[in-house]
């Protein structure tokens, strides 16, 4: 078994390196973009193509598809530039200033790679160093393409993507036509001539914590996204949790956690009684919050955490599964589309309180009116 994993890890590693051998070759200060596509593998050719529509390159010579490629950025660039993000925007910008070249930095690699799978700015290294380079023909284009119009757009663009990451991280799973209806109540401009499928994908390529699977995304720590999504379609009664705009534009970034008052209580109830690392607890606890949100039982979820500790006692485990058990009422549940089972449960006896009342009974608020004339209009 060890042999087996220490294989599979040793060929990640090698290919790994093959990549980054592929993206950091030594390279000419030449800086015309027919130069640099020529550099690009046939397969990464095809990737570049994709992305302005150019069909047929997987047939042609690497010559004939070199110049295909070329010709379908230098005529169709506006079909990438519509879609960039406020950080895309700023990452040109930089690159313009310093006159299309620069060193590269390891806080870059998800824009260097991004812009260089869509031909527009190239790595490698010259006299051993590593730079990113803007070609000269996209050079020339992209000083006059980036005006205040591109520049809302993007900030439009960034918004789409980070209200979407954020839905994600609450919803746990999330269709695109789902998202396009609820993200109108967001928003204050029209979507109607957005690519907002294709925004969303770019936003897993640009490190938001979410996957895409056809015509839905999962957030990276749901495990069965399919039992998810069905958990929520057979809720029928329970809608979307409606989160205000701030908290889910904060919940987009990567590696984001809720904060939870019922956690930091056990974090408290858990370092009275045991000498421990609060880090370490805080990742526990969260790895039991992610527990729940993937429906497992929460008698399973218990003994799991419980396990890491030596629980003496009936009396201390008690505290442990109450403490557990109120965390566990409190945390938002993706089956639930964002609610808490405390919130389902407190809806439940309001529904069943609001029956009880006669339409011509004194309304409970107090006002001494009927509550049909009151809370019951």
């Amino acid at each position: 078994m060890n042999n087996d994993i220490n294989k599979i890890q040793e060929d990640i590693l090698k290919a790994d390196i093959r990549k980054a051998e592929k993206i950091w070759k030594a390279m000419d200060e030449n800086s015309s973009l027919e130069y640099h596509l020529d550099r690009m593998t046939k397969e990464e050719l095809v990737k570049v193509a994709s992305k302005y529509n150019v069909r047929g390159i997987t047939s042609l010579k690497k010559a004939d598809a070199v110049l295909k490629v070329k010709e379908g950025i230098v005529n169709n660039i506006d079909s990438v530039l519509n879609l960039l993000d406020e950080d895309g925007v700023e990452y040109i910008e930089e690159l313009i200033r310093l006159k299309g070249i620069k060193n590269y930095k390891c806080s870059e690699l998800i824009d260097a790679n991004y812009f260089r799978n869509r031909g527009l700015m190239f790595t490698g290294m010259i006299d051993k160093k590593l730079n990113i380079i803007l070609p000269e023909e996209v050079y020339k284009i992209l000083k006059d393409k980036l005006t205040d119009n591109l520049k809302e757009r993007a900030k439009n663009n960034t918004e789409i993507i980070k209200l979407f990451s954020g839905m994600v991280y609450f919803y746990g799973v999330l269709t695109f036509d789902k998202f396009k209806e609820l993200v109108q109540s967001y928003i204050d401009f029209s979507i109607d001539d957005m690519d907002i499928n294709t925004l969303i994908i770019n936003g897993e390529e640009l490190g938001f914590d979410y996957q895409i699977e056809g015509d839905l995304a999962y957030h990276i720590d749901v495990e069965e996204p399919l039992a998810i999504l069905k958990e929520q379609e057979d809720n029928k009664e329970i809608n979307y949790i409606k989160i205000d705009k701030k908290t889910l534009i904060k919940a987009s970034r990567p590696d984001f956690i809720e904060e939870c008052k019922q956690g930091e209580k056990l974090e408290k109830v858990m370092g009275q009684l045991f000498v421990i690392d609060k880090k370490i607890l805080k990742e526990e606890i969260d790895s039991f919050s992610i527990a729940i949100k993937n429906e497992v039982a929460l008698e399973e979820a218990i003994e799991t955490f419980l396990e890491a500790y030596e629980i003496e006692s009936d009396e201390e485990k008690n505290i442990f599964t109450a403490e557990l058990t109120k965390l566990a009422k409190s945390i938002k549940r993706w089956a639930l589309k964002g609610h808490t089972e405390k919130e389902i449960e407190n809806n439940k006896k309001t529904i069943v309180n609001e029956e009880k009342i006669g339409r011509n009974d004194p309304c409970p608020c107090g006002s001494n009116k009927k509550y049909k004339k009151c809370c019951g209009r």
